[in-house]
């Protein structure tokens, strides 16, 4: 008997497993086409090489994609994998040697545990280091060709305290042509440069953000905008320092961290002083509550690769209809209300109706429970009403749509 399961056990997992991989790979690839496209205007944006946004961006950006891609692929790999042994009659002789439909269910479990411990690592490790690196490439991309992002007849504001119009850029010679500046970092003054011609250099040092102006003028205000000074220059070299700019802050967001880093991020900017106001206490308690989904979200997305993989057992093992699509198709109403239920669970929380830590992990326990159910309904030999339901709708619609 234990090897006759055994052999059982090893079918039902090559057949599933099959299956998932060639799902992986579907959707990681149709994952990674939709991801890259934005990736690709923020890196040149930025002014990265394609080879870099090809490779160094979009590989810190891929354990994202796998958090979203494992769950649909085991759901949908183990779907088409008992769907195809259902509709050749293999899970009714299972049943009619006397075997427990529950035989079939160890090696579901083990690929959806093991979409769990991968995501879980994803998300607990991988995923803030790659939005961490993801970051400082970002970042040092900036610092090297910070006109990047300056464009004709286009307000540039991107650094702080600064902005910069250009009428006209040649893109052979990159000289600009009738340039506005306008730079506020001093608290009582106010800088409005007016240039004919210039063009940006990359500073050597990588901290400054160096204009080479020509045929010009410089006017400075006071704080009511009154002119403290006029000069005229043929050449002048405007720099402006990018810790001013907002570009050198080494602070990580929380994204970033991991949960200890998290907690004690948390701790150290909610500290509350007798000084603060009913809005300080306000923001406090938003920076708590965003804290305490995000570390919950780290456990909860996971859990989405067993839930799904449980979830997929009863519906794969029913016959409905001729077609191993049929299943599917159940397959793909069940993620759909199963993500639906995410996203519902996630406004609760963050509208504070209720605790994160209560309802955040609801939507794969909801998910479980009606596994259990449906399962029940399997060995009894009884197909579900939801399920029921679901084929005279489907069969309807071919009705009326042949």
């Amino acid at each position: 008997m234990v090897i006759g399961s055994s052999i059982i056990d090893r079918y039902v997992f090559r057949e599933i497993t099959v299956s998932f991989v060639f799902c992986f790979a579907v959707f990681l690839v149709a994952g990674l086409i939709a991801g890259f496209l934005p990736l690709l205007q923020k890196g040149m944006e930025a002014g990265l090489e394609l080879t870099l946004i090809l490779f160094q961006v979009l590989i810190n950006a891929l354990p994202g994609t796998l958090v979203t891609v494992l769950p649909l692929s085991i759901m949908i790999g183990i779907l088409l994998g008992l769907g195809r042994m259902a509709s050749d009659n293999e899970i009714s002789a299972i049943k009619s040697s006397g075997i427990s439909i529950l035989r079939l269910l160890p090696p579901i479990i083990l690929l959806g545990f093991a979409g769990f411990a991968f995501s879980l690592f994803c998300t607990l490790v991988l995923i803030p280091h790659g939005i961490e690196q993801g970051r400082k490439l970002m970042q040092e991309a900036v610092t090297k060709r910070v006109d990047a992002g300056i464009e004709e007849r286009t307000f540039f504001d991107s650094f702080k305290n600064l902005i910069l119009y250009v009428d006209k850029i040649d893109s052979s010679t990159g000289i600009m042509n009738r340039i506005f500046i306008r730079e506020s970092s001093q608290p009582n003054e106010t800088t409005i440069i007016m240039a004919k011609k210039g063009k940006a250099y990359p500073d050597p040092e990588g901290k400054a953000f160096v204009l080479n102006l020509r045929e010009g003028t410089i006017i400075k205000e006071d704080l009511y905008g009154d002119s403290t000074g006029v000069l005229s220059f043929e050449t002048y070299v405007f720099r402006y320092p990018l810790d001013q700019a907002g570009l050198t802050d080494s602070s990580k967001a929380l994204e970033e961290m991991s949960i200890s880093g998290i907690r004690d991020r948390v701790k150290a900017v909610t500290v509350p002083k007798e000084t603060d106001t009913q809005e300080m206490m306000s923001y406090y308690h938003r920076v708590r509550l965003f804290a305490d989904i995000l570390i919950i979200q780290r456990f909860t997305y996971p859990l989405a690769c067993l839930a799904l993989a449980v979830a997929a057992f009863p519906l794969g093992v029913l016959y409905i209809g001729n077609s191993r699509l049929n299943n599917v198709s159940f397959g793909l109403v069940a993620i759909f209300i199963y993500y639906a239920l995410v996203l519902s669970s996630e406004r609760v929380a963050r509208s504070g109706l209720a605790p994160p830590e209560l309802v955040l992990p609801l939507p794969p326990l909801i998910f479980m429970a009606a596994s259990a159910y449906f399962i029940r309904c399997e060995i009894m030999e009884r197909i579900p009403a939801v399920v029921r339901l679901l084929q005279r709708l489907i069969m309807k619609a071919r009705r009326r749509y042949p």
